[in-house]
């Protein structure tokens, strides 16, 4: 009884509707154990790790905002602010989703997620001001996911599996996360009033949500053309990227490796969701046979042109 008086007064809601979900969820951290066991290198296997790091982050950040707050204030342990129960919940609730989605491409490699991806996290939402357990909770999550993108994008870039275009994305990624949570930390301070908390808070979440991208873009980095056409919130200025094979249309002219003109773009063939681009069917006019250009021929993608890798006799005619 004195335990829910002391959290009544301070306006905090008990969790205990949101603890039967926290244990279920618990089955993403052997899910993630099981994933990083996996060696292979085919779609499914990295659509497998994605969903699982999905997953983990997920659960870990819910599991760390509630444990952080038992842990700062033991006398109202099962009951924590709105806004975070909000959050955990929000995170929590869609941990199965991906759990399922990790053993469905488990088995069926070719299988299309229905999420769009990269997955974002939930939105923050609150009606009161940020509390200082809050703060210490999402700068605990953000700790527990970090050190793992990190040696992720080392591993990643030590093995040289990956073209210099989307490894310096990556580290793009990493470096806004880094300066996120820096300037966060240097924000901090024991008696900060509501307004600097409220901009620890948004700055420790876009932290959090760069990890969370990140930790997607690490196992599978077609995702990156994916992230490149993604605008930026109106508060989250970034570096402008270079072009995809997703900013293509009909008007883009093609060029071989000589600079000699192919023609023109008539349809890409793709999975705009896990940005793997399959082909680029070119209209080669009157006189000539369509083409098609694997993925592996395209060089760069420039503002209205395409620059093949190859010379234009090597293409093959469209079936």
């Amino acid at each position: 009884m004195l335990r829910w008086l002391r959290s009544a007064l301070r306006g905090e809601v008990s969790t205990a509707d949101l603890e039967s979900r926290r244990r279920a969820g618990a089955i993403a951290y052997s899910l993630a154990q099981e994933a990083e066991g996996v060696t292979e290198t085919d779609r499914g296997a990295r659509l497998f790790k994605l969903c699982a790091w999905n997953a983990f982050a997920l659960q870990t950040i819910a599991d760390t905002l509630i444990d952080c707050d038992a842990q700062d204030d033991p006398a109202t342990a099962g009951y924590v602010p709105r806004s975070t129960l909000r959050y955990a919940t929000a995170c929590v609730d869609q941990v199965p989703r991906w759990i399922s989605c990790a053993r469905v491409v488990r088995d069926d490699p070719e299988a299309r997620l229905a999420a769009p991806l990269p997955a974002s996290l939930p939105p923050w939402r609150y009606d009161e001001s940020t509390t200082h357990g809050e703060l210490h909770g999402l700068r605990t999550a953000y700790e527990a996911l970090q050190p793992r993108v990190e040696t992720g994008l080392q591993s990643l870039a030590a093995a040289q599996a990956i073209d210099a275009a989307r490894l310096g994305h990556m580290r793009r990624m990493l470096a806004e996360m880094r300066s996120s949570a820096e300037y966060a930390e240097a924000i901090m301070r024991p008696n900060l009033g509501p307004v600097d908390r409220g901009e620890v808070r948004a700055r420790l979440l876009q932290a959090l949500r760069g990890a969370f991208a990140l930790g997607q873009v690490l196992v599978l980095p077609t995702l990156t053309d994916v992230v490149q056409t993604h605008s930026p919130e109106p508060d989250e200025p970034s570096i402008a990227a270079t072009l995809s094979w997703l900013d293509l249309d009909s008007n883009c002219l093609v060029l071989d490796c000589t600079g000699e003109r192919v023609g023109f773009v008539q349809r890409v063939r793709g999975d705009r969701t896990t940005g793997e681009l399959q082909a680029i069917e070119v209209g080669a006019g009157a006189e000539h046979a369509d083409l098609v250009v694997p993925s592996a021929a395209v060089a760069a993608i420039r503002p209205g042109e395409v620059v093949l890798s190859v010379r234009r006799d090597e293409l093959a005619p469209r079936g």
